[in-house]
């Protein structure tokens, strides 16, 4: 019988986070959206912020970078398979578990709840969650530690056509690079793998191969981390039989690059790991 130890949440094994800044290296949006619209700003296309009026990064927002770059990276990197999580692209969904799923957890048949749940779902479901389960991984909104605001004039682009629209001009609210961001991530009883899987998604973002926010095509969006600290702290740093040994000490901190060479062994149990699920 599998060990369950990463996906069951009745027991907490092992706490991990991963802590630091994010600086923005080029205009940084993530976008308020209409309900949100702000009639005292002179830009029409503001960014999210607080109560106090600060620009922020909520957590879901990293949590959908996340998945998403996660996604391309477990498709084309470990050729495994892995849904969307997008209206119904969902794992139970795809592999029509989901009615059997929900029976089990109705009738507090844990046993057979968790062993569907971990043959059929993805990587990305067991770690940011699907429907009816929450993830094993929390993202904290990130908060400005210092910032300026900006905006500048560009031609509004249709959200229909995805197209340039004739003479409008959209004035356009972003955050100023040299901005500093905190981050901070929160997993219970993840692999040494998952933890690699993480730190993969967050050196592609540190060499720029992901964004965060809107306006991609335009430049914006580009971001490095700063200094960065783990912590792993509980009596288990093996999670599941297909986990491989990672032989590091429960608190590493350093400067952005320094930080993802000294965390090495786990992006490399990432790679040689054979992830057994989802169930073919």
């Amino acid at each position: 019988m599998p060990n369950y130890s990463f996906i069951d949440k009745s027991v907490i094994r092992r706490t991990t986070i991963i802590e630091g800044e994010i600086i923005a290296e080029s205009p940084l949006r993530v976008g308020a959206g209409k309900e949100n619209f702000d009639p005292a700003s002179l830009a029409r296309d503001s960014v999210l912020k607080d109560a106090e009026g600060r620009p922020y990064i909520p957590g879901s927002s990293w949590k959908g970078v996340f998945r998403s770059a996660g996604e391309r990276i477990l498709r084309f990197k470990k050729n495994v398979e892995v849904c969307s999580g997008i209206g119904k692209d969902y794992c139970l969904n795809k592999y029509k578990k989901f009615r059997e799923f929900e029976s089990a957890l109705k009738a507090e048949n844990m046993g057979e709840a968790l062993e569907i749940f971990w043959d059929y779902t993805c990587l990305n479901c067991k770690l940011f969650g699907t429907m009816s389960v929450m993830g094993n991984v929390k993202f904290l909104d990130s908060l400005p530690i210092t910032y300026s605001l900006n905006s500048r004039s560009m031609v509004a682009i249709s959200r229909t056509e995805g197209a340039a629209v004739r003479g409008a001009l959209v004035s356009v609210e972003y955050v100023e690079p040299g901005s500093r961001f905190t981050f901070k991530l929160i997993g219970n009883n993840l692999p040494n793998y998952s933890i690699g899987y993480l730190l993969v998604v967050m050196m592609n973002v540190q060499n720029g191969l992901v964004q965060i926010g809107g306006h991609k095509s335009r430049g914006f969006g580009f971001v490095k981390f700063g200094k960065l600290k783990f912590m792993d702290t509980g009596k288990e740093r093996k999670i599941g039989d297909e986990d491989l040994p990672v032989n590091i000490g429960e608190s590493v901190e350093d400067e952005g690059n320094k930080f993802f060479e000294k965390m090495k062994p786990f992006m490399e149990a990432f790679e040689i790991v054979k992830i057994p699920y989802p169930k073919k």
